[in-house]
């Protein structure tokens, strides 16, 4: 059997189109959800755990809480092997780890975390740049007309301009962020704007974020997520995070997006999000209005190209997993 596991959303989203492939060619599969079970994040019930089961190998996301390292623990003391999925970068998620507890591979997504991988000590020929799959999955998507159900789902007037605006975990940054924003975004030329506030999943006061949006009539906090984050971002005439892979997705579905820095904190989160070059940094009043300018015009910073190497990144992944498996313990 196959065993996929990860605990953070992102880490989740970038092995499940791996583990959705197995699936389709016939393979035996498993995929298990770090954060609703937890106890395989303990060294002793991952070790049961692998004893208990027939693998042919492992394929784990690369969470911040580091959640998935027990099960290569494991693993490897059973001689089984293991491939890490890493986006973006390894801040906080392999830093601390020594190469002694290194998987057997490590599929990376762009060129910059692939440096970092080899500068924390591993074997050149273990680590490849795979590329994101689930950025491949969603450019992939059949585009569909998504905004008039997404205006009548907020009851917004068909010509609101909706934008999307995407927090960080922290609350009073967020807090900042929000405020900034309701302060800058009436300085640019956008008509009848609607923007969409949508807390990060492990946002803590939510009620605390609704009340700093609500003074702001083209401000709307949506703590349900009303609709999907896919069928947002296609309605969006931009998007902005205070750092997120959620840009990345938005740049895939050719929604003008970007980085808003501008009257908080950003630094310890962009710098978690330095390997992301070409994502635009918004730190002034003029570049807001640039970008917002830009993107009603449909000229917004889009990246039409191979954002983190995701044209092809599943047929690569699983060229390593196939490795993998043929691999002798």
């Amino acid at each position: 059997m196959l065993l996929f596991a990860a605990h953070d959303p992102g880490a989740k989203n970038n092995i499940r189109p791996v583990y959705e492939h197995a699936l389709s060619l016939g393979f035996d599969a498993q995929f298990i959800d770090l954060a609703t079970c937890s106890g395989l994040m303990d060294q002793d019930q991952a070790a049961e755990f692998i004893k208990s089961i027939s693998l042919k190998s492992v394929i784990l996301g690369c969470s911040s809480n580091q959640g998935e390292w027990p099960l290569i623990q494991a693993c490897k003391a059973l001689g089984i092997h293991t491939g890490m999925v890493v986006d973006i970068g390894t801040l906080t998620k392999i830093d601390s780890m020594t190469p002694d507890d290194f998987p057997s591979r490590f599929m990376v997504s762009n060129d910059s975390c692939h440096q970092e991988v080899l500068d924390l000590g591993a074997d050149p020929a273990t680590v490849t740049v795979t590329g994101d799959c689930h950025l491949e999955v969603l450019s992939n998507l059949p585009r569909q007309d998504t905004s008039e159900q997404v205006r009548k789902d907020y009851g917004l007037p068909m010509d609101a301009s909706v934008g999307s605006f995407f927090c960080s975990p922290n609350t009073q940054e967020t807090i900042d962020a929000i405020v900034s924003l309701a302060e800058l975004l009436p300085t640019t030329d956008i008509d009848r704007p609607a923007v969409i506030v949508r807390p990060h999943p492990r946002s803590r006061h939510l009620e605390v974020l609704e009340l700093v949006c609500q003074p702001h009539r083209f401000l709307r906090f949506d703590a349900e997520g009303h609709v999907s984050n896919w069928a947002l971002l296609a309605t969006s005439v931009f998007s902005m995070s205070m750092a997120s892979t959620v840009t990345l997705e938005s740049l895939v579905l050719g929604t003008p997006s970007a980085f808003f820095q501008v009257g908080w904190d950003f630094n310890e989160l962009n710098h978690l999000y330095r390997n992301l070059v070409d994502v635009v940094r918004i730190r002034t009043e003029n570049q807001l209005n640039e970008f917002v300018a830009s993107a009603i015009r449909r000229e917004g910073p889009t990246l039409i190209g191979n954002v983190e190497n995701h044209k092809g990144a599943l047929a690569r992944t699983w060229r390593v997993v196939e490795e993998l498996m043929a691999a002798e313990a």
